[in-house]
């Protein structure tokens, strides 16, 4: 049965009898290779803290459990053809809770399938990881102590993946992999294979990689054509404890049209109400440029060559250098940083309609809530999602189960002198997927990995409270600027695309300080620091304080700041303080430098 729910009225406890049913669809097309499990009736609740929009809920599901047998309970919530949530958990006790979702603006249908199968032929777990590790975990050969690469094994040793596919080895494979085995017993070691051959690695390095606890049954030989070489793509078949084997494939695509630039460019313009540089067609047509070739390459070419016409999982992860068509549609147009922009990108459509499921979108269908941002922890993230790094599966045995992004070190690597310049062991996030391939075995053998939500739903933080000072009474200088294009007055203009930026960092290190002359004294609400909203985001404010001053001399502190390494602003509650003088002072801006787009200060309301 499915139960439509009014968003309106959710202080639900809500139940419906599921009646027997067909098997529930699977998510991704394939083989069958043992499929015991049948339906069972089973009902379910829905348990909400509220009954408004923005609410939080999970699906509460109950089923008739069969000593010797496992119940798997798939939960999807949706708006018509819009999908908000999405979960599949197996119980030895015929309950589950699923992972929590929030009630959008429409009303939702609440569709719960539960299947029974005996508990040894559940399936076989898999933990998969896609990661580009920016030249071989050393910061792109800045960070040349070996610290990093260090703190980065030890990083893959928490996460345990049993297959990892890697970008950007270059040179520190067999390190990795000797990492990965220095206290792992026997039974629990990895095995590896560089993938890129000599033939493709001889300019820019050895990229492709692919590590993993399972059997290495084959290596697929080096592909190559006009497209695509063995820089591109590689994999190997993997043998499954049960029996069953899986092709598992490396990939990374050409990095060339900005798509992620424009189209933060086109959110920005959207949301200040500017004129458009580009068109969507003009934005899509980076992928265009040369993905669009290099996935055909790949999907029509290359792997139909290396599996035949085999119908076991295939399981890929890589680089696209490519954002998801799924992210941009319709539904997600005015989410946080999407600017009314809905943009069915090319490149990554041509892997759903060659069967693969985006893993991460699939776990976390909504987009808004989790954007699951992979570019850049190091250059800092964009108005726009940067999820350019997939983990894909195809094959009707294949059970998603949950999917995250991580972006921070560890915390126990966060004391370190690496935290600051670098706050993740690479300037790519890395995809952690969980799935289950149906069949032999006992099933998932530890809690599936989660992504946490988004701060927020909304656009773009609303503005503080008060009364915004008229751009027109303020005025700006700073200890250091660049000439013309930096210049201080341009943080006070009311340009949000103008900016102030220091001088070169070589000459003028920080702290930098940026003064407001507020033009007379006044009573502050609170003040507004908005980054500069560039593609490039150097000299974006990480650490400093806000100071206030009545003469312009003697200047008081008021809050130490932390700031993300985002483009969205960052607001600091005055509580009525009064002041003529408002100052920054930067002691920690991305590259060295300082920049903004603008100050905003916000008078008390009389």
């Amino acid at each position: 049965m499915r139960r439509s729910v009014p968003s309106m009225a959710a202080a639900l406890v809500l139940a419906g009898l599921l009646a027997p049913a067909p098997a529930a669809a699977d998510p991704v097309p394939g083989r069958i290779a043992y499929r015991p499990a049948v339906p069972v009736p089973a009902t379910y609740r829905l348990d909400c803290d509220g009954d408004r929009p923005g609410s939080t809920c999970t699906v509460v599901a109950t089923a008739r459990h069969r000593l010797g047998h496992v119940e798997e309970f798939s939960t999807t919530v949706r708006s018509g053809d819009q999908v908000w949530a999405r979960d599949t958990v197996y119980s030895r006790e015929g309950q589950v809770r699923s992972r929590p979702f929030v009630l959008p603006e429409q009303d939702v249908t609440v569709d719960v399938k539960v299947s029974s199968m005996p508990e040894k032929f559940v399936g076989t777990p898999l933990r998969l990881m896609a990661w580009n590790l920016f030249v071989g975990g050393t910061i792109n050969r800045q960070e040349t102590t070996g610290e990093n690469l260090t703190q980065l094994i030890e990083y893959l040793n928490e996460v345990d993946p049993d297959v990892f596919f890697v970008v950007e080895a270059y040179g520190s494979g067999q390190k990795i992999l000797d990492g990965l085995n220095a206290r792992r017993a026997a039974d629990d070691r990895f095995s590896a294979v560089q993938l890129t051959t000599p033939e493709d690695y001889s300019v820019n390095g050895d990229n492709l990689w692919l590590y993993t606890k399972l059997e290495i049954e084959k290596v697929y030989p080096r592909y190559a054509d006009a497209d695509i070489s063995s820089f591109n793509l590689g994999g190997a078949r993997l043998g499954l404890p049960n029996g069953q084997h899986v092709h598992a494939f490396s990939l990374w695509t050409w990095h060339d049209g900005p798509a992620r630039h424009d189209s933060h460019d086109a959110a920005i313009q959207n949301l200040f109400g500017l004129p458009r540089t580009k068109t969507t067609e003009q934005i899509l047509d980076n992928d265009r440029q040369r993905r669009m070739a290099m996935g055909k390459a790949i999907l029509e070419k290359a792997i139909p060559s290396f599996i035949g016409d085999d119908d076991a999982p295939v399981l890929m992860g890589g680089d696209l250098n490519a954002l998801p068509h799924e992210d941009w549609t319709a539904q997600f147009a005015n989410a946080r940083g999407h600017g009314g922009l809905v943009l069915p990108w090319p490149y990554t459509k041509l892997y759903n309609d060659a069967g693969f499921v985006d893993t991460f979108r699939y776990a976390n269908p909504d987009a808004g809530r989790y954007p699951g941002s992979t570019f850049s922890p190091l250059s800092g993230f964009l108005a726009t999602p940067g999820r350019i790094d997939y983990v894909w599966a195809r094959g009707r045995d294949v059970r998603v189960l949950g999917s995250r992004t991580d972006v921070r070190r560890l915390p126990r690597h966060q004391d370190s002198r690496l935290d600051q310049p670098y706050p993740f062991y690479s300037d790519h996030g890395s995809v952690i997927t969980d799935v289950l391939i149906r069949g032999k075995g006992t099933g998932p053998d530890r809690p599936a990995v989660n992504e946490q939500p988004a701060d927020a739903r909304e656009v773009w933080h609303a503005t503080p409270d008060g009364v915004r000072v008229p751009p027109s009474e303020l005025s700006a200088t700073a200890t250091t600027f660049k000439p013309g294009i930096g210049d201080p007055g341009n943080a006070v203009d009311g340009n949000p695309l103008t900016d102030y930026h220091s001088y070169y960092p070589e000459v003028a290190p920080q702290p930098h300080y940026i003064t407001v002359d507020l033009g007379k004294v006044r009573t502050l609400s609170a003040v507004r620091f908005q980054p500069k909203l560039r593609s490039n985001m150097n000299g974006t404010v990480l650490e400093g304080m806000v100071q206030v001053s009545t003469d312009g001399t003697t200047f008081t502190d008021v809050e130490r700041v932390e700031w993300r390494r985002v483009t969205e602003p960052n607001d600091v509650d005055l509580n009525g303080v009064s002041a003529r003088f408002l100052r920054l002072r930067v002691d920690y801006g991305m590259g060295g430098a300082s920049a903004l787009s603008e100050i905003i200060p916000y008078e008390a309301r009389s």
